[in-house]
């Protein structure tokens, strides 16, 4: 019991990623790129989507401009920790 149970410890701890930790990140995640296009595309489809729903249409084209701004942000913050060009 004693051995399994030292055995599935050593399991957790000695994991790929402390084995072989993943190199510093030089450039925008695909994923970021992705997100930054689908929020544009959001935001053009709503301009194009008519009345102004109640103010519910403006708001939400507020929220993705926010986005936006985090995203430029993040990846400001990125290229000052991690070494990105």
């Amino acid at each position: 019991m004693r051995i399994a149970t030292l055995v599935f410890a050593a399991a957790i701890l000695v994991t790929p990623s402390t084995l072989f930790p993943k190199p510093a990140q030089h450039d925008v995640p695909a994923e970021m790129e992705t997100a930054r296009s689908a929020l544009k595309t959001a935001y053009n489809d709503l301009e194009r989507a008519g009345t102004d729903w109640g103010g519910h249409k403006s708001k939400a084209m507020q929220h993705i401009q926010e986005a936006m701004s985090e995203l430029n942000e993040s990846e400001k913050w990125a290229k000052e920790h991690h070494d990105m060009k």
